[in-house]
């Protein structure tokens, strides 16, 4: 899966493709503001254990489908904008408000004339086999 993350390359001609991370939290204020500071460390680790080149981490604090995630957006607004080629996400049903949601943001995101890939890490799935994706979300997030 690594080499999927550095663009199919083996390691030693790998290029350091520019990932961003997206976080979405439950609302609920546990010390979050400790637990997304170790969020940020972990995934500084985690960029470099994949050899992606961490550019930055978004986080929102919403529950289930509330549709006010105003991280998503910028995530995506900069996607738009070419800052990334990869979006590293703990799951599917953690990444966007609605199933409807995530699957139009994975066709947006893989249709822009730089596309941009969705790698879901605890369901160690790549948004590049959408005809994979998109059973799964069908009745996991709504």
């Amino acid at each position: 899966m690594v080499e999927l993350l550095r663009g199919g390359f083996p390691s030693h001609t790998a290029q350091r493709r520019r990932a961003a991370f997206y976080h979405n939290f439950s609302p609920i204020p546990i010390n979050q503001t400790v637990s997304i500071e170790l969020m940020k460390h972990r995934d500084k680790l985690t960029a470099d254990n994949y050899g992606v080149q961490l550019i930055e981490v978004y986080v929102d604090h919403a529950y289930g489908a509330e549709t006010e995630r105003p991280a998503f957006e910028k995530m995506l607004e900069d996607a738009r904008n070419g800052r990334f080629e990869l979006i590293i996400t703990k799951s599917i049903s953690q990444f966007a408000p609605t199933s409807e949601d995530t699957i139009y943001a994975i066709e947006e995101l893989l249709s822009l004339p730089n596309p941009v890939t969705v790698f879901f890490e605890s369901d160690m799935l790549d948004s590049n086999v959408i005809h994979s994706v998109v059973p799964l979300l069908r009745g996991c997030c709504t």
